[in-house]
């Protein structure tokens, strides 16, 4: 009677092996996913974002909607100079139209803020040798020039 109420000590040991190793993988993923976190999320507060990330190129997206432009493409992008202090870029992005948006941005610091400094101005769409000079020249439609240096604190 007494080995029908208790099960065999086999049995049971298999039973916490198995809860131990699905909570030891179980506990390896969570840090492991705990670790990626704490790196990116603090990563962002000590190291400038380069010309290239998503965060700069969120950031230049919002300013030229703010402008009205919005390139085919994002690209390409040049890291000018990078150091931990000072990261300087350049971009030249076809628009729709035929022409260039051109941006020179900088990322420093400000505090223990990232501050974005840019400079923006678009390019004539390039004409063709192809075509008649004379109504090269005679155009009196120019595209709009814009230029404007701004600082934008918040990345």
């Amino acid at each position: 009677m007494s080995s029908q109420n208790n099960p065999p000590k086999v049995a049971r040991r298999s039973l916490d092996s198995r809860k131990r190793w699905a909570l030891r993988v179980g506990g390896l993923a969570v840090a492991a996913a705990a670790t990626g976190f704490l790196y990116y999320g603090v990563r962002a507060h000590f190291v400038l974002p380069e010309c290239d990330s998503q965060t700069a190129k969120k950031t230049l997206a919002q300013v030229l909607k703010e402008m009205r432009l919005e390139p085919v493409r994002y690209a390409p992008i040049k890291t000018i100079s990078s150091t931990k202090d000072k990261v300087v870029c350049n971009a030249a992005m076809p628009l729709p139209d035929g022409a260039t948006v051109v941006v020179d941005y900088t990322f420093s610091w400000q505090g223990r803020t990232p501050n974005m400094r840019y400079s923006i101005h678009r390019a004539p769409a390039q004409s063709s040798s192809y075509e008649n000079p004379a109504a090269r020249g005679a155009s009196s439609s120019r595209p709009r020039s814009c230029a404007q240096s701004c600082d934008r604190l918040r990345l």
